[in-house]
């Protein structure tokens, strides 16, 4: 459901390394710690009933990137139980053996870094990484958004869609739709790129 989604986006933000440009890189390495305050895990699944949006309120992680190298690295843990959802009764649901199953696997982990990739003469950023839920680890790969005010990059956001049942969770049935979106969103602080 939407808590896939939302643990595997928190995990897309987790990538490693993307080379886009064969120059040197001039500036530093940035480095950012993730946490509830810079960092949203987001996740969108559909029910029979309803469409269930959830967000992990736990995270932590580190972000490393480099403008100059067109390279970054994501690692990004989020705590199931403190995930949020509509009503105690769907996140009761959310949270079960059947689902996510919180009490044996209370944390979520992605890791990956940045690939460039041409799409129509276009550049686009992949995040190529690894999900870890319920105790199983899958590949996830997330398309990745940066976004600029100016010359300052000030948002990094990455989406992805999954089938949880790779993961093992249960459709109920048939009553939830097993692909689930999932997305994260990263605020740098606003001097970051211009450090260096």
């Amino acid at each position: 459901m939407r808590l896939t989604a939302i643990l595997a986006s928190a995990f897309l933000l987790s990538a490693s390394a993307m080379t886009l440009d064969a120059h040197p890189a001039t500036a530093a390495t940035q480095h950012l710690k993730l946490t509830p305050t810079n960092t949203q895990a987001l996740l969108h699944a559909r029910s029979a009933l309803t469409d269930i949006d959830g967000a992990f309120e736990t995270v932590s992680g580190t972000l490393a990137y480099d403008l100059e190298a067109q390279t970054c690295q994501v690692d990004l843990a989020m705590d199931v139980n403190s995930l949020k959802v509509g009503s105690a009764v769907l996140r009761s649901v959310m949270l079960s053996g059947l689902m996510m199953d919180s009490d044996t696997h209370p944390t979520m982990h992605y890791a990956g870094h940045c690939v460039p990739k041409i799409v129509k003469g276009k550049l686009y950023t992949q995040l190529v990484g690894n999900l870890t839920m319920r105790g199983q680890t899958h590949p996830l790969t997330f398309t990745v958004q940066m976004r600029f005010t100016g010359n300052t990059l000030t948002t990094i956001a990455s989406s992805a869609t999954f089938d949880q049942r790779q993961w093992g969770l249960s459709t109920l049935l048939h009553s939830v739709d097993p692909m689930v979106k999932t997305e994260t969103i990263i605020t740098l602080p606003s001097s970051s790129a211009k450090q260096g």
